[in-house]
């Protein structure tokens, strides 16, 4: 039984819509980097629970990434 979902996010960097495979027996609340498709900025995806066994995906620049000011 294959218990992985495919989830969408989008980028924070340039509004890309991007695709991710969720494990929510085994991935959730952990952190994950990925690079967007488009882009290719690093970003930081954490899967959470949501509303009616719904995964809420926290997406974030990482800090390598975000402009020194």
């Amino acid at each position: 039984m294959n218990a992985t979902r495919q989830q969408e996010f989008l980028c924070p960097h340039c509004s890309h819509i991007n695709t991710l495979e969720i494990n929510p027996a085994k991935e959730m609340y952990i952190e994950r980097q990925v690079a967007c498709s488009r882009c290719n900025t690093v970003v930081e995806v954490v899967p959470a629970d949501g509303i009616g066994e719904q995964i809420n995906l926290i997406v974030s620049v990482t800090s390598s990434e975000m402009p020194i000011r």
